[in-house]
């Protein structure tokens, strides 16, 4: 096979990706791993402690990527450190880039999703001075501090949970009237003084010359607005899927993430779609290693006809 063909293609670094290109090279057939940034990981990278993770000691993020990307060399995976920017053709993909043209039999698109930011006047100014989206990055830059919280969802109240360890502090704000993270979260988040919480509300404005000094807040039901002063702001209001590499062939739900059948397939034939890329992705950690174990052993099975 020429060295710029594969059997199965696979683009995205985060552990969907790596998981993907594991368990198809552990069917047999050759693997190309396309990694934009040539760091993989993706944004578990961010997690100091992986919750849920089937361990008997504690696994970070970059450990668990670690891990993976040292089995995946054993295995003879060929790592391509290059952005892809196209996917195209029938019976053999053409995969296309700034750096080249390779070809694939099977490709799976593990290329993830990026952190929303607020709409907020002042959020993106302040991005770097203030306003974050990793605590595990910034939170012991906030010891002893005020600090907000945007979003309901595990993210958010995980990375609240970190954030506890450092800030005096923290007020979470979200749209619902109610969380959507796991129960153990919202135990956690309950039990402790420290968190304040504001339902059915939204962050209207990020204020702050040089840095964030206040966010003002309207309760969505009553339509009244209040200033809470604070000196940093963690943003985790969902995320905005990785899909430009893939045309207008390829079905999207209104959110923009792609659509795909029981088997991960989308409706490119021969593409398949992993992880936080894909519409109806359940979004724990455990779910896309099992997505990515399935659409790799489907995409494998291809191979041999």
């Amino acid at each position: 096979m020429p060295a710029n063909s594969f059997d199965i293609a696979v683009v995205g670094g985060g552990i969907a990706g790596l998981t993907a290109a594991n368990h198809a090279a552990l069917a047999g057939v050759s693997v190309g791993h396309f990694v934009a940034d040539a760091l993989p990981g993706g944004l578990v990278m961010n997690v100091g402690i992986l919750d849920g993770w089937p361990a008997a000691r504690s696994v970070s993020g970059a450990g668990l990527a670690s891990d993976l990307m040292a089995h995946n060399a054993e295995l003879g995976i060929t790592l391509i450190p290059s952005r892809i920017d196209s996917i195209g053709g029938a019976a053999v993909k053409t995969l296309s880039g700034a750096d080249g043209t390779w070809r694939a039999r099977q490709v799976i698109v593990a290329t993830g999703a990026q952190p929303r930011m607020l709409a907020a006047p002042g959020a993106e100014r302040l991005i770097g001075r203030g306003v974050s989206q990793c605590a595990w990055c910034d939170g012991g830059l906030f010891r002893d501090a005020d600090v907000v919280v945007a979003g309901g969802g595990d993210a958010a109240l995980s990375e609240a949970i970190h954030l506890g360890q450092f800030v005096r502090s923290a007020t979470i704000i979200t749209r619902g009237e109610a969380f959507r993270a796991r129960r153990s979260y919202i135990a956690r988040i309950a039990a402790d003084e420290r968190f304040r919480l504001r339902w059915a509300s939204e962050i209207v404005e990020v204020s702050g010359a040089d840095a964030v000094e206040a966010v003002r807040v309207r309760d969505r039901q009553a339509g009244t607005d209040e200033v809470i002063a604070c000196s940093g702001l963690f943003v985790f209001v969902g995320l905005r899927p990785n899909t430009a590499l893939l045309g207008v062939e390829a079905k999207r739900d209104g959110a923009g993430f792609l659509i795909t059948d029981p088997d991960f397939e989308t409706s490119m034939s021969g593409v398949f779609a992993v992880g936080a890329v894909r519409a109806g992705y359940r979004g724990r950690l455990t779910h896309a290693v099992a997505e990515a174990t399935t659409a790799a052993e489907r995409a494998a099975a291809r191979c041999e006809d």
